[in-house]
C-alpha cells in the first residue's frame, strides 16, 4: 500500500486551523499520535505491517528535525536489509561528537561523523553499509552480529531488490524506500572492506572482537535462522558445519541443505515458518502442499543414508533443546 499521509499539528497553525481539534480527533481514535506534532489515520496505520509502521515514525522524525537526520545503527539496517531480529523499539541517528545531542525515549543518538559514510535514500540520510555492520557488530552479542555480518556479505538477489541507493548523498532519489524487506540491498560487502574498517577502529578490544565475528561470518548463510543457529552450534561446541550442501533429488534437480556435517554424515536444517508463508517460496502451492513437498524432499535426501534435524525459532533459542536435538542427530559435543 502507498505511504500513509503524515497529518502534522504544525501545518494547522500555518492554515489558521485550531490543533485542538486533532487531540479531539485522537480522543475518538481516529487518529494515532506517532510522534510528537505528527499523526496518521488509524485505519492506515492499523493496515501497515510493524516494520512499515517503524518507517513512518522515522519518516516524521525526518520532517520534525531542523536538519534532516542520518539514520544509523538498528535503523539503518532495516533499510540496508541486514538481519538484525525484530523491529528496534526507538530510532537511531547520528550526532556529532562536538555537539550536544542527547539520547531520548523514542531516539538513540550516536556520536559519528555527519557527513562521511553518508547515503540517501528516499527523503532519508543513512550511514552506509559498511559503517552500519561495522557499528552493529560492535553492539550485538556474538549470535546477531554474525546474522549481520553475513547478510552484509551475501549478494542480494536482483529480483529482491527495493531499495536504491545514491552516492553521495547530495543527489535524492525520487522513490520511498521500502522497510519491510529481509532481502539484504545493495552491493555486497567484502571480507576486505569488512577487515579495514576493523583496523580503524580506535580499542584494541573492539577489534578483536569485530575481527573474530568478520571470520566467523559467512555469505552463503540463507537467513538470520540459520546464521543464528550456525553461531549456537559453535559456542556449544559442536562441529561446524558445511554450509548449503548439494543433494541430488530422484528427478535429477538439487536440494541444498543450511547444514552439513559430513564426518557424522548429518544434515540439518532451521526451519522457520517464514518461508513456507512466503509468495517467492513453494511455487504457488498451498501452505500443505508446502509441507508435504518439504518432507518428501527430507525424505529424498535422507534415502542417500545421511540422518536428518530440524529445529525451529523457538528451539534454536533454547540453548537445551537446540543441544538435544544436535546430540540426538549424532553430533559431538566438545
Amino acid at each position: 500500500m502507498d505511504t500513509p499521509r503524515l497529518i502534522r499539528s504544525a501545518d494547522y497553525d500555518r492554515l489558521g486551523q485550531d490543533r485542538r481539534k486533532l487531540a479531539t480527533l485522537h480522543h475518538r481514535g481516529e487518529i494515532v499520535r506517532i510522534r510528537r506534532g505528527f499523526y496518521v489515520r488509524t485505519t492506515e496505520w492499523d493496515g501497515l505491517q510493524t516494520k512499515e509502521q517503524y518507517g513512518l515514525r522515522a519518516l516524521a522524525f525526518a520532517h520534525g528535525a531542523e536538519n534532516n537526520p542520518v539514520l544509523c545503527h538498528a535503523t539503518a539496517a532495516l533499510l540496508w536489509g541486514l538481519w538484525i531480529v525484530g523491529v528496534p523499539q526507538k530510532l537511531h541517528s547520528v550526532t556529532e561528537v562536538t555537539t550536544s545531542g542527547r539520547s531520548t525515549n523514542s531516539v538513540v543518538r550516536h556520536a559519528a561523523s555527519l557527513s562521511e559514510g553518508v547515503v540517501q535514500c528516499g527523503p532519508f540520510l543513512l550511514t552506509d553499509k559498511l559503517t552500519t555492520t561495522l557499528q552493529l557488530i560492535r553492539t550485538f552479542a556474538f549470535p546477531y552480529a554474525v546474522a549481520v555480518c553475513d547478510s552484509s556479505l551475501r549478494v542480494p538477489d536482483r529480483r529482491n531488490l527495493v531499495n536504491q541507493f545514491a552516492v553521495p548523498a547530495t543527489k535524492p532519489l525520487g522513490h520511498m524506500p521500502v522497510w519491510e524487506t529481509d532481502c539484504p540491498q545493495g552491493p555486497p560487502l567484502s571480507l576486505e572492506e569488512l577487515c579495514a574498517g576493523a583496523g580503524q577502529l580506535r580499542s584494541q578490544a573492539a577489534r578483536k572482537r569485530v575481527l573474530a565475528v568478520i571470520d566467523f561470518a559467512s555469505g552463503l548463510s540463507g537467513s538470520a535462522g540459520e546464521s543464528l543457529s550456525r553461531a549456537k552450534i559453535f559456542q556449544l561446541g559442536f562441529p561446524a558445519p558445511v554450509l548449503q550442501q548439494r543433494f541430488m533429488l530422484r528427478d535429477g534437480s538439487d536440494a541444498f541443505v543450511d547444514f552439513w556435517f559430513e564426518e557424522q554424515q548429518v544434515a540439518a536444517e532451521f526451519d522457520g515458518m517464514g518461508k513456507y508463508l512466503r509468495p517467492d517460496w513453494g511455487g504457488g502451492l498451498s501452505l500443505q502442499a508446502r509441507i508435504l513437498a518439504e518432507k518428501q524432499r527430507e525424505d529424498q535426501i535422507r534415502a542417500h543414508g545421511v540422518g536428518f534435524a530440524r529445529w525451529d525459532w523457538k528451539e534454536m533459542m533454547n540453548r537445551d533443546r537446540l543441544t538435544c536435538i544436535l546430540r540426538q542427530a549424532g553430533l559431538p559435543q566438545t
